[in-house]
């Protein structure tokens, strides 16, 4: 079987990782009809700032540790952990440790859909 016609579709985390000193990394993983998956890196200090969630969100920490708010609530996240985020909920993300944050940003339906 070519690549053309293979089925799966692996995806490295490690290798899509964007860090950047000025501002996040973005990496988009998947596009496709009802759903989106990004990934977002951030550097120690650095932040997503508030926003609302434009579609029913789940977020995937793949490696360190972030502060995550949403709504009135904030509670820091650790790597292989999962966060819920209802649509249209305030939200904002903060690497408030010393180390490297990487997530990924799970959106059903996609964004366009909603």
């Amino acid at each position: 079987m070519d690549e053309k016609e293979a089925l799966m579709n692996v995806i490295d985390l490690k290798e899509k990782e964007v860090f950047k000193k000025e501002d996040r990394g973005f990496a988009n993983l998947v596009e496709e009809e009802y759903l989106q998956i990004n990934q977002v890196c951030l550097e120690p200090g650095q932040q997503v700032p508030q926003h609302n969630a434009n579609s029913n969100v789940t977020l995937m920490v793949v490696h360190g540790e972030g502060t995550f708010h949403v709504g009135n609530e904030v509670t820091r996240v650790g790597t292989g952990k999962l966060l819920r985020v209802p649509f249209q909920s305030t939200m904002s993300i903060k690497n408030e440790s010393k180390d490297r944050l990487a997530f990924l940003v799970i959106k059903a339906p996609h964004p366009k859909e909603m």
